[in-house]
């Protein structure tokens, strides 16, 4: 999926470091291959949540699996971590369906949804739940 192989380019190669493209929360998110997978399925991510909240200085990690429908199907992002945000079930998977601002499309791109799922863990009453 040639998608995949850009979205990983441009991990590595520091693309998604670009804050007047991305704004300061493209320093707080990082991902990358979940080791040598050469089917480009399998993803790793971490977002650091808004500080100087009720968040304090957590960091969550979260795994990516894109089938064989990305990027038309979206993928499956899941928290390692228990968080209570309402697009997140109780197993930890994102329901982009149930985001504020944001639908995944097959435009869509993993960092970019990653930068939504930070979004969703601004508000006080989320920070504080979490």
């Amino acid at each position: 999926n040639f998608k995949l192989l850009d979205e990983l380019e441009s991990a590595e190669k520091g693309k998604y470091g670009d804050v007047k493209k991305y704004g300061q929360d493209c320093l707080m998110v990082t991902l990358g291959l979940d080791g040598q997978d050469a089917s480009f399925t399998f993803w790793n991510a971490s977002i650091i949540p808004h500080q100087g909240g009720y968040i304090g200085d957590r960091i969550y990690q979260l795994t990516i699996e894109c089938g064989n429908g990305y990027p038309d199907d979206p993928p499956k992002f899941r928290f390692v971590q228990e968080v209570r945000v309402d697009c997140v079930d109780g197993q930890g998977h994102v329901n982009f369906n149930k985001m504020k601002n944001y639908k995944w499309n097959r435009d869509s791109y993993l960092f970019e949804a990653l930068l939504e799922i930070r979004k969703e863990l601004k508000p006080d009453h989320v920070a504080k739940a979490c």
